[in-house]
């Protein structure tokens, strides 16, 4: 089974959660790049990827959308959502937008990762429609009260939780949702990272 199937398991919408510069959207390139390696034709499209990692992607036919309107009449798909907060799907004023994205995604056979750079993004509105998380490191304190998110940092007691917050490696995402713990292991794609040529200002 191949690491993209692992992180949804049986779910349709999951959403990824943690700090910035925690390996988030490397992670999820090196997902993609594995799913790609073994199924050349299941389209997949992508939202607010850095500009690097989305010359990267369209090298392995990914393409990028900059609207969910460009989702019109696709079916059968993979989609990725980097800075979800960007096309409103948290916010309460856009409700009925976000259940028809939610119906969209369920009729057409959509599967879906919902991410954002911003834990505090994550609010209960998007969280109602989380079925499956996958975290990196994340606070307990930084997550809005009330939030399915914060439910889920402070109810987890496993290997990663230290000092009331979930601590997962750079290479690693934590798979969690009602029925299992996982953890996958994600390599690193040197090729897509911004930030490894960023100098010290000091």
């Amino acid at each position: 089974m191949n690491n993209l199937k692992k992180a949804f398991g049986n779910k349709r919408i999951i959403g990824l959660a943690g700090m910035k510069s925690t390996g988030k959207t490397n992670n999820l390139i090196y997902l993609l790049k594995e799913f790609r390696e073994k199924d050349k034709i299941t389209p997949v499209y992508v939202y607010g990827i850095p500009e690097m990692g989305i010359k990267y992607l369209t090298s392995i036919n990914i393409k990028e959308i900059s609207s969910l309107r460009h989702l019109v009449k696709k079916k059968n798909s993979l989609l990725i959502v980097d800075e979800f907060q960007k096309l409103n799907l948290n916010d309460r004023r856009y409700k009925d937008a976000l259940n028809e994205f939610v119906d969209f995604v369920y009729h057409n056979n959509i599967w879906v990762i919902l991410s954002s750079p911003n834990i505090r993004e994550f609010n209960s509105v998007i969280g109602g429609i989380i079925e499956r998380w996958l975290l990196k490191d994340v606070r307990a304190d930084q997550c809005i009260n009330g939030s399915q998110l914060k439910n889920v940092v402070d109810e987890y007691k496993g290997r990663c939780k230290h000092l009331g917050t979930i601590s997962v490696e750079v290479d690693k995402l934590l798979v969690i949702d009602d029925e299992e713990e996982t953890v996958i292991n994600c390599k690193y794609v040197k090729e897509v990272d911004n930030k490894k040529d960023q100098k010290s200002i000091f």
